[in-house]
């Protein structure tokens, strides 16, 4: 079992490969769709299992005390991460995965894309999306299958801004996928966990020190305030 230092350790290298992998997609999408899709869903993979580290690792501690499951941040973040571990919900895809998979070439390329937080969302440096049709199926699974508890449930449901995105889908006429930006979840759940356990954290590497600060300095994103807007994948 890792320690809570080195959870966190593979946690920001994580972090660190996936930003290069999203760096890098926009071009490499135009020559080979299949590797980047493939790079970002096991960047992002990688993120999810690291986070779970930090989790095992905290609940290994005698030290620390926190419900990982009872606040909206980490839960929502752990669960989206058993689902792919246990390939619940077509293991949540991603919008790169979704796209790209064969078949799908003579199918329209628009999706409806929901982004969270203030500000203008066209703007944001990155977007690294999931299928919102999988997390909605995966909130609707029996507790036998994902031990998700109602209240659980209904709190991922809240803090996800389901009601307002399915009156948004209601609202449309195309029936374009949706697709929810999973980077300010990374980055709540983050700071959530940091707040945690930075008492006991010993940083490894460089990347460790910056992400620490990282998520230490910046804001919590408001998932209550949810933007819409209509886009085209364009590989």
């Amino acid at each position: 079992m890792k320690s809570i230092s080195e959870a966190f350790d593979s946690f920001a290298h994580a972090l660190r490969v996936n930003t290069e992998h999203l760096i890098r997609a926009p071009e490499l999408l135009k020559v080979d769709p299949q590797e980047a899709a493939g790079n970002l869903d096991q960047g992002l993979s990688s993120i999810l299992n690291s986070f779970h580290s930090i989790y095992d690792a905290a609940n290994d501690d005698p030290r620390i005390s926190f419900s990982w499951n009872r606040e909206p941040a980490t839960a929502t973040l752990l669960a989206i991460r058993n689902a792919r571990h246990h390939n619940h919900a077509h293991r949540i895809r991603s919008l790169e995965g979704y796209f790209t998979r064969a078949g799908r070439a003579h199918l329209s390329k628009a999706y409806d894309l929901v982004t969270y937080g203030e500000g203008d969302s066209e703007r944001s440096l990155f977007v690294q999306a999931l299928s919102w049709s999988d997390i909605s199926d995966l909130l609707d699974m029996p507790f036998d299958i994902t031990r998700l508890s109602a209240a659980k449930v209904d709190a991922m449901r809240a803090y996800l801004g389901a009601g307002s995105i399915a009156s948004h889908i209601a609202a449309q006429t195309s029936t374009a996928p949706v697709f929810f930006d999973v980077l300010p979840l990374i980055v709540n759940a983050a700071k959530a966990a940091i707040a945690v356990i930075e008492p006991y954290l010993e940083i490894y590497s460089l990347e460790g020190e910056g992400f620490k600060e990282h998520f230490e300095d910046v804001g919590v994103v408001d998932t209550s305030v949810l933007n819409f807007r209509i886009c085209m994948f364009r590989p």
